[in-house]
Formats: structure tokens, C-alpha cells, sequence
């Protein structure tokens, strides 16, 4: 016996004494070629003729293997880790590799499981034309392939028979095609079109069977798979069984203060793993790896997580739960606290830009709900994943309730915000919850939540100086004509925002004052109002009348006006007026979508000579359209203004942020007025002068 011990990366000594370490041979140097398929060597097997993977997973709590199918249009693209196979060389001496021969004996490991190919009789009955041609007039036995827990089975080996004239004692290519022979039955693999997940909605494993008859278009392709994938696979399946240890232990209040530093330290390493950033839990991450995201699905990461969120919260013996949410925020609980933010991490992470991931956190929908507002991260996960996704069949009338409540205990702009992005995917409003925050939202109970909007009108006494001639030219001895005061009576209009259920009330004007001078009051209460106004807008969006019916009394057109044009409010809240005018007022019954140029005429129609002018006398005018036109010809006026004023920026234009939201704002409210016919052909070539100058500025 030897016992070899490295002292540093290029030299290994040994020392006589009695160990149980034996070293032995695995490969011969010579057989390490990377061209040539040995043990050790990580692969999939592709189906040429069905182009789907062999993959081995758990269904109804037991191992199948089938050809996966997949949705794609590529399917060498449908990659997936549970369809890793290790080739194993057989030997007389287990401990052997090596190459592998054409003539060689194989055994396939899954490498997710552990478990290997094997094959077993099939009994099954359904009808399938391929298993029906393969059985034959005599009924020959027909088998399937399964996975079995240990390799010394001698029915998890195999041949492989290659597809062209070959040497039988000639080494295998890592990429070639082969036909997959069982030795035990001598019997050939070949797919099936029977389900496996057939109670399914729409199954995608389908069987493979091994019959006596040999099919040449039965091959599997061998494609190799690169070692750092095979690393991720590790540390993935590694991780799943620590953190399923770590549930484990939580639910039986087990678990020590070293377990629970340790869980965290490997949790920081999972999000190192998938987003790669340097604060585990910074609100912005990097572009997460979308195969290790698959990975933290595939290897039952996610539902470790879910557990570990779980477990503490849950009574299992009937003894109480070792911890009760609301214990969360208390200083004693603060690494239960901090594990459970580190989980939602990982939820929000794994499911960023991951339709597969979404689906399968949103099925814990109604779990995830129940924390939120306890300072874990619940709240923002849920809402990016609801954020550009048409998940709204999860979202339910308690979730919405839990947001306003939230609302209301709290008065953060983030959950106004959060209740925003519930109304949209892809800026595309989603009906269904936006009637549910509406009627949540604007609820008489809930009034004290909203900051309340309205128009004053003061008016105000003015006095001036007039002449009085008393006819005979009297001047009083000074020279100078009499004069004696009149009083004229003039209105101003203010904009007034009242909270807390009318007891506080403030012009918004001054709050913007206070505000530029860093008031943490006026700034809160203006943020708070901005966001409030983007909710409304979210709200409105693609014509939502429930919300719509309700607030255009509060919020009239004249109103909005005001707060758009004045240049004493933040350009951001000015964006949202923006905003708003454009959801509320103009993108709504009756305004249709206007075309502006009538291609199709008759020739009686069209006279010898034709201007702009004489083009639209001939147009037939509705008119409910010019009523409506009317009420917005201050609102034309001043996109028209504010476009020009824009254009003759020339240095400072899109300079500021801030600005450019709110020019944004304008431009794109400028565009639906025109589609929905409220400029002429005249205003539309004025119009376009600033427009062609808006857009080559934009350019440079």
C-alpha cells in the first residue's frame, strides 16, 4: 500500500505506511484523447429520427426514462441537465476505464440521480403502431428502458452498434451516431409514441421501448458535454440536498447556529452562481445566467427554497411553530430574517427573463402573499414577476387587498408602484386586475390612502387709477386731471392636494417649493402624490372606464392642463399630468383612430387642381369630433408651444433626464392627437417642421 500526498501542484511524494487507499490504474495515458469516447466522459443522447433528447426524471414519485419533447424550434436547443449521461467502460475490475471499442460492454449513469440505463419487460398495454410492428406475428417480448439505483445490475449494460462499416475493435468517436443495444435481452432501443405523463395537459415524455428487431433509424446521436456544465450540474445537485437537509431541520426546530450561518453562506453562493454580482442583495443585478437558472428549477433548488421559506412558519408536530411571521422583524430573529430575504433573492434572480422559472414560482402565489409586508423581499419578487407578464390568473382579490393594506400601513411609494406594474405586461393593460385595484383602490374606505386633487378659484380685489373729466376742463390748479380709484375684481386658480382624509392641505405649488428646498415632508407627499398619479394611469390604460368614470370629474382636462404647463413643478410630475391627460381624457370614447388620407376615390371626386386647403373643404366633418376637438384646442395649443420651444433649444436639448420625461411625455401625446384626427392637413405641416427637428436632435 502507498499513501500519496501532494505537497503542491506539481509534485506528489509518497510515504510507507498501512493505509486502506489503494491506487489503481483507471486510463492508460494514451486513451486520453479528446476525440475519442472513454469512461468518465459526460454526454447526451439525441434521438436523430425524433430529435429529442433521452432523459431520465421522477413522475408521480418514481425514475422514468423517455425522449423528452420539446416546444422549440431548434431541438438540440432544448438542452436540460436531467439529460446527462456518464459513460462508464465495463471491466472485470469496476475500478477500470479507459477508451471505449465499438466491441466494448457500456454502462450509461444518469448523472442527476446517480441511477443507470437499464431495461425491464413491458407489460404495458396502450396501442402503439411502432411497439405493434416491433412484437410481430409471434408476440415477441417487448421491453422498455428504465433506471435502476446501482451499476452491478447486469441489465444496465449495453452495446453500441455503429450506423457505418466499422472495425469492431476500433475506438469510438465522441460524436458519432449508434444504435443502443441491451445485452441482457438482446433486444434494441427504439422510440415510442406513448405518453408517459398522460394525464397531462399536454405531455412530453414519451417511452422507449427495446424490441428484437433491429431499426437503422433507431440512432442516437453522442453529442459530448463541456465540463463546466458538468461542474454546474454538481454544485446545483450538491446544493439541492443541503437545502433539503436545512427544510428538514427547520421543521423540527433542529437546527444549530452554525447550520443557519452556513445555510446563509451557501444561499450568497447561489446567487453568485446564477447573477454573478457583488451585493447578494442589491436591487439591480446583473444579467443572470439563463442555464443556471434552468438548473435551479431542473435540480429542485426552487422548491427548496420554497420550503426553507416554509418550515419555520409551519406546525408540524403539533407543538407550534418555531417562528411566526410577525417575530421576523424582531432583532433576535434577524438571521431567520436575513435567510428568508436571501431566498426571495433567489426567486426574483432565477426568474428574470425565464418563462419556465415564472410559471413555476407562480403556482406559490398564494404562499408568497401571505409575506409580504414583513421585510423579506416578498413584495418586490411577486411584482417582478408579475412585471411584463401575463400571470394575472395568480393574482387574486386578497393579493390586491394585501398591497393596499400595505399602502395604508406604510405610505411607500414602492407599493403604489407595485400596484402599477399589476395593471400592465408589455404595456399592455391586463383588464382583470385592473378592476380588482380599482375597486380596491377607489373604495370610500379607502380614501385616507389617496391624496385628494382639486381646483380653487380665489378671487382677489385690484385696484388702478383713472381720469375724471368733470366737462369743464378743471384741472385743480395743479395742471393735471383728476384721478380717483377703481376697483376691478380678478381669479386666480391654485391647485390644492388635500391627504389624511381632508385634515392636511397644501397647494402644490408650495409643496414643490418645499420640495427644491429639501423639505422632507413636501418631498415625501409629492413623491407620494407622483406615484399616486402613475397608478391612475396604469389604471386608465387601453381604455379602462370603470376607473376612467370615476376620477375624469376630479381630474378634468382644464386641471391636468394647469399642472402640465406649469414650469414651477418638477418636470416628473409634470410627466405624469402628462400622463395622464393622454390615458384619461384623450385615449377614450369617442376618439377613433383617424385616417387622414382617403386612397380610395372615385374619379368624379377628384378635381383638376388640388391644394391642402381645398382637400379639406371637401372632407366631411362630425360633428361630435369637432365638440370634442374644442375641448382640447388648449391642450393642441400648448404640445404645439412646448414643441417649438424645444426645437429652439438647440444646445440644451435632452440634456436633462428629467426634462426628457417629460418631453417624452408630450410627444407621445402629441402622436395620439394626430392619429385620432385632431390636427388638419395644415397643423400637420406646421407641425412637422418641429417634429423634423425634434427627431434629428434626438439623432445626434
Amino acid at each position: 500500500m502507498v499513501y500519496l500526498t501532494c505537497l503542491c501542484p506539481t509534485e506528489v511524494n509518497s510515504v510507507n505506511c498501512n493505509t486502506s487507499w489503494k491506487i489503481t490504474l483507471f486510463m492508460d495515458y494514451k486513451e486520453n484523447q479528446d476525440d475519442i469516447l472513454k469512461g468518465g466522459d459526460v454526454v447526451r443522447l439525441f434521438h436523430a429520427e425524433q430529435e429529442k433528447f433521452l432523459t431520465g426524471d421522477d413522475y408521480k414519485k418514481r425514475q422514468h426514462v423517455f425522449l423528452r419533447t420539446t416546444g422549440r424550434t431548434s431541438a438540440t436547443a432544448a438542452t436540460c441537465s436531467k439529460a446527462l449521461w456518464e459513460i462508464e467502460v465495463v471491466h472485470h475490475d469496476p475500478c477500470r476505464g479507459g477508451a471505449g471499442h465499438w466491441n466494448s460492454l457500456f454502462r450509461f449513469k444518469h448523472l442527476a440521480t446517480g441511477h443507470y440505463l437499464a431495461a425491464e419487460v413491458d407489460n404495458d398495454t396502450a396501442p402503439d403502431q411502432m411497439r405493434s410492428k416491433l412484437r410481430g406475428q409471434n408476440g415477441l417480448a417487448v421491453y422498455n428502458l428504465v433506471s435502476v439505483p446501482h451499476g452491478h445490475d447486469i441489465a444496465s449494460i449495453f452495446e453500441l452498434d455503429p450506423t457505418t462499416l466499422t472495425r469492431g475493435d476500433s475506438l469510438v468517436p465522441q460524436s458519432s451516431y449508434v444504435r443502443l443495444r441491451h445485452l441482457c435481452t438482446n433486444t434494441w432501443a427504439h422510440s415510442t409514441s406513448i405518453p408517459i405523463d398522460k394525464d397531462e395537459d399536454k405531455p412530453i415524455m414519451c417511452k422507449v421501448g427495446c424490441a428484437s428487431i433491429k431499426e437503422d433509424k433507431e440512432a442516437f446521436a453522442i453529442v459530448p458535454v463541456s465540463a463546466l456544465e458538468v461542474r454546474d450540474l454538481d454544485f446545483a445537485n450538491d446544493s439541492s440536498k443541503v437545502l433539503g437537509s436545512i427544510s428538514e431541520k427547520l421543521e423540527k426546530s433542529s437546527i444549530t447556529q452554525n447550520e443557519r450561518r452556513f445555510v446563509s453562506q451557501l444561499l450568497r453562493d447561489v446567487i453568485f452562481f446564477v447573477g454573478a454580482q457583488v451585493d447578494t442583495l442589491e436591487y439591480e443585478f446583473a444579467k443572470p445566467d439563463r442555464e443556471r437558472q434552468k438548473l435551479l428549477r431542473e435540480q429542485n433548488i426552487l422548491k427548496q427554497i420554497f420550503k426553507i421559506l416554509q418550515a419555520p412558519f409551519k406546525d408540524t408536530g403539533g407543538n407550534g411553530a418555531m417562528l411566526k411571521m410577525e417575530e421576523l422583524g424582531e432583532t433576535r430573529q434577524a438571521p431567520f430574517r436575513h435567510i428568508c430575504r436571501l431566498c426571495y433573492r433567489i426567486l426574483k434572480i432565477s426568474q428574470n427573463d425565464y418563462r419556465k422559472n415564472q410559471e413555476y414560482i407562480a403556482k406559490q402565489f398564494p404562499f408568497m402573499q401571505r409575506q409580504i409586508g414583513y421585510d423579506v423581499l416578498a413584495e418586490e419578487t411577486i411584482t417582478a414577476l408579475l412585471h411584463n407578464n401575463r400571470l394575472d390568473k395568480h393574482i387574486a382579490e386578497a393579493g390586491i387587498l394585501t398591497f393596499v393594506s400595505l399602502v395604508r400601513k406604510n405610505k411607500e411609494c414602492r407599493f403604489l408602484d407595485y400596484l402599477a406594474d399589476l395593471c400592465v405586461s408589455n404595456h399592455v393593460a391586463i383588464p382583470v386586475t385592473q378592476e380588482l385595484i380599482c375597486k380596491c383602490m377607489l373604495d370610500g374606505k379607502n380614501n385616507d390612502i389617496l391624496i385628494e386633487t382639486k381646483l380653487v378659484r380665489t378671487q382677489f380685489e385690484a385696484e388702478a387709477d383713472f381720469e375724471v373729466d368733470d366737462g369743464d376742463g378743471d384741472r385743480d390748479g395743479d395742471g393735471d386731471p383728476q384721478r380717483e380709484p377703481r376697483y376691478s375684481y380678478d381669479e386666480e386658480f391654485d391647485v390644492i392636494l388635500s391627504w389624511d382624509a381632508g385634515e392636511k392641505n397644501k397647494s402644490l405649488r408650495d409643496l414643490a417649493l418645499g420640495s427644491s428646498e429639501n423639505c422632507k415632508e413636501d418631498v415625501k407627499i409629492l413623491d407620494y402624490y407622483r406615484y399616486q398619479q402613475d397608478l391612475f394611469s396604469h389604471m386608465f390604460l387601453d381604455r379602462q372606464y370603470l376607473a376612467i368614470n370615476i376620477l375624469s370629474p376630479q381630474l378634468d382636462i382644464d386641471l391636468i392642463l394647469r399642472c402640465m404647463s406649469d414650469d414651477e413643478l418638477p418636470f416628473e410630475l409634470r410627466a405624469a399630468f402628462t400622463r395622464l391627460m393622454l390615458h384619461m381624457h384623450v385615449d377614450r370614447d369617442p376618439q377613433e383612430q383617424a385616417t387622414p388620407v382617403k386612397y380610395a376615390r372615385l374619379w368624379s371626386e377628384i378635381p383638376t387642381e388640388l391644394s391642402i386647403d381645398d382637400y379639406e373643404s371637401n372632407m366631411s366633418k362630425d360633428a361630435t369630433k369637432e365638440s370634442v376637438k374644442i375641448k382640447f384646442e388648449s391642450t393642441i395649443h400648448f404640445v404645439e408651444n412646448f414643441l417649438a420651444d424645444v426645437s429652439c433649444h438647440k444646445n440644451s436639448l435632452f440634456v436633462d433626464n428629467e426634462q426628457n420625461k417629460l418631453t417624452f411625455g408630450i410627444v407621445n401625446l402629441g402622436r395620439h392627437l394626430i392619429y385620432f384626427g385632431f390636427y388638419s392637413f395644415s397643423d400637420l405641416v406646421r407641425l412637422s417642421r418641429f417634429w423634423t427637428v425634434y427627431q434629428s436632435r434626438k439623432r445626434l
